[in-house]
C-alpha cells in the first residue's frame, strides 16, 4: 500500500485543478502516488519547458551531469501563472514555507535559486529521499536548559549595556570636573589680575599724591618767602615817612 503525504499546505484543498495536467505522464523511475504531491509537482513544473522563462533547472557547469538546482526566474509571472497550477492558492510565502520544509536551501541572493542534493535533473529516482521535515519533540529539560540560556544571554547583555553607560557617565563626569577645573583656573586668574591692576593703581595714587603734597608744600613756602622779604622794606619805608613827618611837624 502506498500512501502519499497530504498534511504539508500544498495538499488536501490546495490539490487537484490544473495542477492535476502536470501529472498526466507518470514519472519514470518512481511509483505513481509515492511521492509527496508538493514534490511531485514542482519537479514536474521545473522540466516543463514550456516554463522555461519562468522557472528552469540552472545549467550546471559540469555537462557530464545534470542539474542540481533550479531558479525563478519571473516571480510575477511564477505567482499567476505557475503557482496556480501547483495550488489553488497564489500565496508565495506559503511556497516557499513548503521549500524549507522539504530541505530546499536557497543558492543565490542575485536570483531565487534553490537546491536540494536529491532534487536533481534527469534522476527522478532521488526524489523519494525528500522528506518532509518533523517537528523535533523538545524534553521539558532540554526547554529548560534553553530558557535557562536564553536568560543567561539576555543578562549578559543588560550587563554589556550597563558597563556602556557606566562607561558614559563616567566620561561625562570626567569631562564635566575638567571644564569646572578650568573655568575656576581662569576666574582666579581674572580676580588676581584685577588686584594687580588695582594694587597698581593705588601706588600710583600714592605717588601722585605725595607729589602734589611736595608741590603744594614749596609752594607755601614759596609764598611765606616772598611775603616776608616784601613786608620788610614796606616797614622801613613807613617808618622813615613817618619819622620824616613829625621832624616837619615839630620845625
Amino acid at each position: 500500500m502506498v500512501v502519499s503525504d497530504l498534511s504539508e499546505g500544498f495538499s488536501s484543498g490546495d490539490e487537484g485543478g490544473d495542477g492535476d495536467e502536470l501529472l498526466a505522464e507518470p514519472m519514470r523511475g518512481v511509483r505513481n502516488g509515492a511521492l509527496p504531491p508538493f514534490v511531485n509537482k514542482l519537479y514536474n513544473v521545473v522540466c516543463n519547458k514550456e516554463t522555461d522563462s519562468i522557472i528552469s533547472w540552472v545549467p550546471n557547469l559540469d555537462i557530464s551531469d545534470g542539474a542540481k538546482s533550479f531558479a525563478i526566474w519571473n516571480i510575477d509571472e511564477f505567482i499567476n501563472n505557475v503557482l496556480p497550477l501547483m495550488s489553488k492558492s497564489k500565496n508565495f510565502d506559503s511556497f516557499i514555507t513548503q521549500l524549507n520544509n522539504y530541505g530546499f536551501k536557497k543558492m543565490s541572493w542575485d536570483c531565487r535559486e534553490y537546491a536540494h542534493e536529491w532534487f536533481q535533473e534527469g534522476k527522478p529516482h532521488l526524489l523519494k529521499n525528500v522528506k518532509r521535515r518533523r517537528k523535533q519533540t523538545i524534553s521539558e529539560s532540554e526547554k529548560l536548559h534553553r530558557e535557562i540560556k536564553r536568560f543567561e544571554n539576555a543578562s549578559k547583555e543588560q550587563d554589556n549595556e550597563l558597563n556602556v553607560f557606566k562607561a558614559y557617565i563616567d566620561n561625562t563626569i570626567s569631562n564635566q570636573k575638567r571644564i569646572l577645573q578650568t573655568m575656576a583656573r581662569a576666574i582666579k586668574s581674572t580676580i588676581d589680575h584685577h588686584h594687580q591692576v588695582r594694587k597698581m593703581h593705588g601706588v600710583e595714587n600714592n605717588n601722585d599724591a605725595t607729589q602734589n603734597s611736595t608741590l603744594a608744600g614749596q609752594q607755601s613756602h614759596k609764598r611765606k618767602v616772598l611775603s616776608e622779604s616784601s613786608f620788610a622794606p614796606s616797614c622801613e619805608i613807613q617808618a622813615e615817612d613817618k619819622s620824616a613827618k613829625n621832624t616837619t611837624e615839630n620845625n
